[in-house]
């Protein structure tokens, strides 16, 4: 299993290297560059924006090769709503269509996952177990979190760097804890997401060569989503020397830093009274950009960030009640943003005073 393992990451790994160069060959010959016209666009010169082809390839190379999501008809329906997802994203990277309509595309791929694949949460404690409402409420709310955390993942796509290093992060914790737990085909899913993002990284951190642009966000944040579904919904472990009694606080954890900002933008979007569909510079990494960090320093800081509140979230497991691993997520995340936008404006109100 461990060989398994070893090679199904570096297949995905391989490909996608050996795939990157053309793509950015072919882009560069077709003129398909995401260009800096926008006011909230961090670089200065054309870079293509297909990077996601690359993860595609090397992920879906490596699952299909290792036989990997043909026995699980929930993987199955997820490698086929990722699809059709990649194609949409695909389109909206070369020709931008409006909000509405990549939100409605993406409530049909969450349609695809949730009816099709039975992927939702089942434990949600609001109501009584075996109730209809209980199910319509994890219905519902499973829809929230698919298509709410694609486009949280997509929001972080602003700098070099970022999105993959969180994705590679995010996928390997998945990766390790499925494995641990006996859950192989999700375990190595999570494995080849991995690796297909390293391959990019490669070709996306420090100068970037390529951004990944929609179709890689939008294919590394369903695929996040669903293992965060999968995990909150699986068992109890208890042992000595790892115990996760409260699955739903882990992925909350895990997923912290994607979630954070979404509801940061677009709560400060809302209490303007803009849309919360509007591009911005009121992310995380802009308020770091404008404290004069560099985009190595703000993917290790949100990468280091997310780990300490995940060994903290997994350190808090064996007290009495779950609520205490959630709150030390929470309390953290808002700590650290509050504490930017106070050190940003700070910052601003100085330079307008100059």
């Amino acid at each position: 299993m461990i060989l398994k393992a070893i090679l199904l990451f570096c297949t995905a790994f391989i490909v996608t290297c050996i795939s990157m160069p053309s793509i950015i060959k072919v882009a560069s010959k077709r003129s398909l560059f995401d260009e800096p016209k926008e006011a909230r666009k961090i670089h200065t010169r054309d870079i293509s924006n297909l990077g996601g082809i690359g993860i595609f390839l090397g992920f879906f190379f490596c699952v299909l090769l290792f036989q990997v999501i043909c026995d699980s008809r929930e993987l199955g329906s997820l490698a086929a709503a990722s699809v059709l997802l990649f194609f949409i994203a695909f389109r909206d990277d070369l020709v931008p269509s409006s909000p509405h309509s990549r939100l409605l595309f993406q409530f049909i791929i969450a349609a695809i996952i949730v009816f099709v694949g039975q992927v939702h949460f089942v434990h949600i404690p609001i109501f009584e177990a075996n109730t209809l409402l209980k199910e319509v409420i994890n219905i519902v709310f499973s829809f929230i979190f698919i298509v709410g955390f694609i486009n949280a993942f997509n929001f972080i796509d602003g700098i070099d760097g970022l999105a993959g290093s969180l994705g590679l992060f995010c996928t390997l914790i998945f990766a390790s804890l499925f494995l641990w737990m006996g859950d192989y085909s999700y375990g190595m899913t999570a494995l080849a997401m991995s690796g297909a993002t390293l391959g990019f990284l490669i070709f996306n951190f420090g100068e970037a060569k390529i951004f990944m642009g929609d179709m890689g966000s939008m294919l590394i944040g369903v695929f996040l989503a669903i293992f965060g579904i999968r995990f909150a919904n699986g068992p109890v472990v208890l042992e000595d020397w790892l115990t996760i009694a409260y699955p739903g606080s882990v992925i909350l954890a895990i997923l912290i830093v994607p979630l954070m900002d979404l509801i940061t933008v677009v709560s400060i979007r809302l209490y303007f009274r803009q849309s919360p569909f509007i591009a911005d510079k009121r992310h995380l990494h802009h308020r770091l950009l404008g404290l004069g960090w560099n985009h190595a320093g703000i993917c290790l800081f949100e990468v280091s960030f997310n780990a300490i509140v995940v060994m903290i979230c997994l350190a808090l497991q064996k007290t009495n009640a779950g609520i205490w691993p959630c709150l030390s997520t929470i309390a953290l995340a808002i700590l650290v943003e509050v504490l930017f936008i106070f050190l940003y404006m700070k910052k601003q109100h100085k330079n307008s005073l100059l």
